[in-house]
């Protein structure tokens, strides 16, 4: 849709500059008119045509976290002091490294000197702001309290980092060994095998089960490599592709929470993220049932997020939280009963951050469990494959010797 560029005056005859998405000029003009502007110039956005590759590709570009995070920081300490909302702005642009991010706070600036406010402005630009930071802001502007929203935003989404980062130490190790027994079979069979199979092929002696099986694989891969090549490269683009249809992710998400070990894990931070996602946005000021369509978007699972969506339409209906959570048959029984705590007694925020807590803990010791666990599975499996290799590449040779004396 084409951006159209305007400068005016409202009805207090201030000047106003801005831009806006409409189809045509016309259309322009009459959103302009509704807003209560009176337009003294209007015309359409051309962009540069001298737009190089890596400025297109930067627009596409998603911002990281890391930098919207160090941003809010930065935004709800400045707020605070109290700085205009604007020259805030101003000031991080300036501060901030990251060309992509550095443009759209740019744009943001340039929308709220047209009127816009800061949820609007930023609304313009999801890949930057996330649809719960969005919310977080609209609930901080309408209460006057858009630096605790900050606060509350940065906070939830430290916990998210923290948790991937412990997932990820834990199964660090684990895939550095699966990497070097990949490699390290990659090298045996294109390299050692076919002389191997060259040397025994003079002999009438017959080779051990292990070393068949290596030649098998190598005579596979010498013969079929186009086409083992374009399963490693095309099954994980296919897969992919699958798992972000609705069906696809449906089926990956069952799977995911039956697991051993992963899938109570994966349950665990799910249900801690609902609760503490509820309660950021609840305290922020958002409304209960805009508080639960913001949540299901923001959970890694689809299974919880279809309940949450059900929990919202039963809610809307007059049900009590707790008996549509409990319908829906995908939270656990301390989730529900916490919930009808805190709705008889008023402190619906404080029963739903004790079950953060909670599920924090059971997360925190399901990763050291797992740790735990892998490290014997890990040893056994490895051991199994060294193995193998060993007698593929040694018994032909003890074979050998003794067809020699």
């Amino acid at each position: 849709m084409p951006v159209f560029k305007y400068k005016g005056r409202d009805r207090s005859g201030k000047v106003v500059v801005g831009s806006l998405d409409a189809p045509t000029l016309q259309v322009a003009g009459d959103h302009l008119y509704q807003q209560g502007y009176y337009p003294t110039a209007i015309e359409e956005e051309k962009e540069s045509p001298s737009l190089d590759l890596f400025s297109l590709l930067r627009r596409f570009r998603k911002v990281g976290l890391e930098d919207v995070l160090l941003f809010s920081q930065q935004l709800s300490t400045l707020y605070k002091a109290g700085l205009p909302l604007l020259t805030a702005l101003t000031s991080l642009k300036e501060q901030t490294e990251d060309v992509n991010f550095k443009q759209v706070i740019g744009e943001v600036c340039h929308q709220i000197e047209g009127g816009s406010a800061l949820f609007e402005a930023m609304s313009r630009y999801p890949r930057a702001f996330s649809s719960v930071y969005r919310n977080m802001v609209r609930a901080g502007e309408a209460t006057g309290k858009l630096g605790d929203a900050l606060d509350r935003f940065v906070i939830l989404e430290e916990r998210g980092m923290r948790t991937r980062q412990k997932v990820k130490e834990a199964t660090r190790y684990p895939k550095l060994v699966i990497a070097s027994l990949i490699l390290a079979f990659g090298v045996l069979i294109t390299f050692v095998i076919p002389r191997f199979a060259q040397i025994f092929a003079q002999f009438k002696t017959p080779l051990p089960l292990p070393t068949r099986v290596m030649i098998g694989v190598n005579t596979i891969f010498q013969n079929y490599w186009y086409l083992i090549l374009s399963a490693f490269l095309g099954v994980p683009i296919l897969l992919r592709y699958y798992l972000r249809t609705p069906k696809g992710r449906s089926l990956w998400d069952r799977l995911k929470i039956r697991i051993p070990l992963f899938g109570p894990l994966f349950l665990k931070v799910g249900l801690s993220r609902f609760a503490y996602t509820f309660v950021m946005l609840n305290q922020s000021g958002v409304p209960i049932l805009q508080t639960l369509e913001i949540t299901s978007k923001t959970l890694d699972n689809s299974l919880l997020s279809r309940a949450i969506e059900k929990i919202s339409q039963r809610v809307q209906e007059g049900w009590p939280l707790a008996e549509a959570m409990k319908e829906s048959g995908r939270f656990t029984p301390m989730v529900i009963q916490m919930v009808s705590i805190g709705e008889s007694t008023g402190t619906i925020d404080t029963m739903l951050t004790r079950v953060t807590e909670y599920y924090d803990i059971e997360v925190e010791n399901g990763i050291k469990k797992l740790s735990a666990y892998i490290e014997p599975i890990l040893t056994l499996f490895l051991a199994t494959a060294v193995l193998f290799l060993a007698l593929a590449v040694f018994l032909p040779w003890w074979n050998l010797a003794s067809l020699f004396r």
